[in-house]
């Protein structure tokens, strides 16, 4: 294979990655589904926010800034503590509130 035959095999390749990780998201907030989920049996546990953090979740797109979220500490009422990160603001939400746990088995959400 020439130089210039190679150089158009490695650049397909490159847009074709760059293509696949556009498709693949996080959810903007904890009010954004994807279309897979409808329909899909999730469980539910109730707590109380005890520490809220804001962080970034990382692109991993040289092109695009990191996504604003928060990191929860939620105290089940099974007496179970759990860590959740998802976008959003730490000003949407304060320690004390009462909110609403939810898991499919691969994400886990916090709304209230």
């Amino acid at each position: 294979m020439n130089s210039s035959a190679s150089r158009a095999v490695l650049v397909s390749i490159v847009v074709a990655a760059a293509a696949i990780s556009g498709c693949a998201s996080t959810p903007r907030d904890a009010d954004t589904f994807g279309r897979g989920v409808s329909g899909e049996v999730q469980s539910v546990e109730w707590g109380t926010i005890q520490a809220l953090r804001p962080v970034a979740i990382e692109s991993g797109r040289r092109l695009t800034s990191d996504t604003s979220a928060v990191e929860f500490t939620v105290r089940l009422e099974s007496g179970k503590s759990i860590v959740v990160v998802q976008p959003g603001t730490v000003g949407d939400y304060r320690v004390g509130d009462r909110v609403r746990v939810t898991n499919d088995g691969t994400q886990t959400r916090v709304a209230r």
